[in-house]
């Protein structure tokens, strides 16, 4: 699409002026002249290894003009309630086309800064024509008790959806990012970009939890940035979906910020999932841990490339990073690439990953206690994940087990 066109689909945008702020229009505008002027991903990229760029191309114009078109008419299909409870806390949630125009002092310092038009192609499409966003503002020293739950579908054969968190200092919150259905598509893609800010002081949970039907593709980029004795909780349950890749990571930008990352992984069948995860302490004395599991089965593909990276001037730093991985069967393939990129020589780092099918002894030590093949393939992959678990909401937590359980319970190839 040449730089013309580029023009008059952004000028189409001007349509909406009285519910559109001129800063998100120019915002939008940029970011898809970046996508145009951005080449596809190359293969050659070590991000890139393993899954074709092209997979998580919109094939042909139609479907961007139809999102473009629901963008310019100001239709969001992004429902956003908050609980009566929280009327008086000073939070507010709502859609973000909402939030520019009625919280522009936030929503306009944020948009954009973690995951912008500069990320990369699909990054800048998302920040371009996101078609279901969200915006949830926590002010400084708010307590939120309750965990807040965000339901998350497909819209289409084309979804892009987007989320901004803000949590001020001292403040805490846990939440849910449930991405989940099917799709009347069989070949959906969908978008994602999340951007999380947390506050000096401020105590964040955020459980990312995917559970597509096998018919959806999905391209998620996550950014968090976190202050000065933040500490962030990150889980990625990755559950659903035929073709996943995701770009997951932490700036730790405030002294003795403190990262915390988990990943709960299963695929089966034909199922391809591919996760990247980053850690930047740009800070003095900030501290991050990963630990991210992959369960294995059938014929299904797995490949995690993690990152730590340590400035030049951040002194005494500690970071640790584990990928393991467990095989329930002959057929499935596991990549594993744990890599460091350390600037400064007073920190402590380490890094690992381990490939193994299930202990025969093991195994054979359960079904000697009476224990049936099956319950004991449960039994062993339940403690290979409750770790990870046992830090989530007892709901959610419940919810990841059922879904485990219902995978191991779906067959399994030699």
């Amino acid at each position: 699409m040449n730089t013309t066109t580029i023009e008059n689909k952004a000028s189409d945008f001007r349509k909406i002026d009285k519910l559109e702020p001129a800063w998100l229009y120019e915002l939008k505008k940029n970011a898809w002249i970046s996508y145009n002027e951005t080449p596809t991903p190359n293969r050659v990229i070590h991000l890139w290894r393993y899954t074709d760029p092209a997979a998580f191309t919109v094939n042909g114009d139609n479907n961007l003009q139809n999102i473009s078109r629901t963008t310019t008419e100001g239709v969001e299909p992004s429902p956003a309630f908050l609980d009566p409870s929280f009327s008086k806390t000073g939070i507010v949630f709502k859609d973000i086309l909402s939030a520019a125009r009625e919280n522009e002092e936030i929503t306009g310092e944020h948009l954009g800064g973690l995951v912008g038009s500069d990320f990369g192609k699909f990054e800048a499409l998302n920040l371009a024509l996101w078609n279901s966003g969200l915006f949830l503002y926590i002010p400084d020293n708010a307590i939120v008790k309750k965990p807040i739950h965000l339901l998350r579908r497909p819209v289409g054969p084309l979804t892009l959806f987007r989320l901004l968190i803000v949590v001020g200092k001292n403040a805490e919150v846990t939440i849910i990012d449930d991405y989940s259905g099917e799709s009347n598509n069989n070949d959906a893609l969908v978008n994602s970009a999340v951007e999380v800010y947390a506050g000096d002081s401020s105590n964040v949970h955020y459980a990312n939890i995917q559970r597509f039907g096998d018919g959806i593709r999905s391209y998620a980029t996550q950014r968090a940035k976190i202050g000065r004795d933040a500490r962030m909780y990150s889980l990625f349950g990755g559950l659903g979906g035929g073709l996943i890749k995701v770009n997951a990571g932490t700036i730790l930008a405030g002294r003795g910020a403190d990262s915390r990352m988990q990943g709960v992984v299963f695929t089966d069948g034909n199922q391809h999932f591919d996760y990247h995860t980053l850690h930047h302490h740009r800070e003095n004395e900030s501290y991050s841990d990963i630990d991210f599991k992959v369960i294995l089965k059938d014929r299904s593909t797995s490949a995690y490339t993690g990152l730590i990276r340590i400035d030049e001037y951040a002194f005494n730093c500690q970071a640790y990073q584990m990928n393991r991985n467990l095989l329930l069967n002959k057929g499935p393939k596991a990549e594993s690439i744990p890599e460091l990129e350390i600037l400064c020589d007073q920190v402590s780092c380490s890094h690992g990953a381990t490939m193994a099918p299930i202990d025969p002894e093991l195994l054979f030590y359960l079904k000697s206690r009476g224990i049936n093949h099956d319950d004991a393939v449960k039994s062993i992959v339940s403690g290979f994940v409750d770790p990870a678990l046992n830090q989530l909401p007892t709901e959610l937590r419940k919810l990841i087990r059922e879904l485990l359980i219902g995978k191991l319970e779906g067959g399994q190839d030699d």
